[in-house]
């Protein structure tokens, strides 16, 4: 299934590559992927030697909360902040390979994971993958990139005339209450 690496300096270019296609051009960009590297707060995924995919996570406050999710959380909670996986090795079981890794890197310290998925022309492009988790949906954000997009911030491989993605809030409880 392939080697899950911390990402590095040494990933930097095949990241943007991927990201660059998925996402479109400087969605995540050199200074993204330098603080994430720096905060230690991202993996990749190796074939061989070719980096197929990553994944990107960190903290959200619960002073962060509306801002990022549309909702208040009263206790700070993961959060996976990107997961790519480069088109030719989708659907392969890569992005679960991923996910599970983000999994018991954030149980450690957090007892909720949460992450943005994108709804394109009435498909979420993480769902069938988030369910497979138990991750469950919790609100729908809206166009919560919409200024970013119109602006041409990044060139989004989905805009049309107008930014017509919107966002769903998911979250995965992970520490089960025993009480009882």
């Amino acid at each position: 299934m392939g080697i899950i690496e911390t990402l590095s300096t040494k990933h930097l270019n095949a990241c943007i590559s991927i990201s660059n296609d998925l996402f479109g051009i400087n969605y995540h960009d050199k200074v993204y992927f330098e603080t994430t590297i720096e905060q230690k707060q991202g993996i990749v995924l190796i074939i061989e030697t070719k980096v197929i995919g990553f994944l990107t996570f960190k903290v959200i406050s619960p002073e962060c909360s509306i801002k990022t999710y549309g909702i208040d959380i009263n206790e700070s909670a993961g959060h996976i902040d990107a997961i790519c996986v480069a088109s030719s090795f989708q659907r392969k079981g890569y992005g679960s390979h991923l996910i599970r890794k983000a999994i018991s890197i954030l149980e450690r310290d957090y007892s909720s994971i949460y992450t943005l998925a994108w709804e394109y022309k009435g498909v979420i492009n993480l769902e069938k993958i988030l369910n497979k988790y138990e991750f469950h949906n919790v609100n729908h954000f809206g166009f919560s990139w919409k200024k970013e997009c119109e602006n041409n911030v990044f060139n989004c491989p989905a805009k049309e005339n107008i930014c017509i993605c919107s966002g769903i809030v998911y979250k995965l409880n992970l520490k089960k209450n025993n009480d009882c």
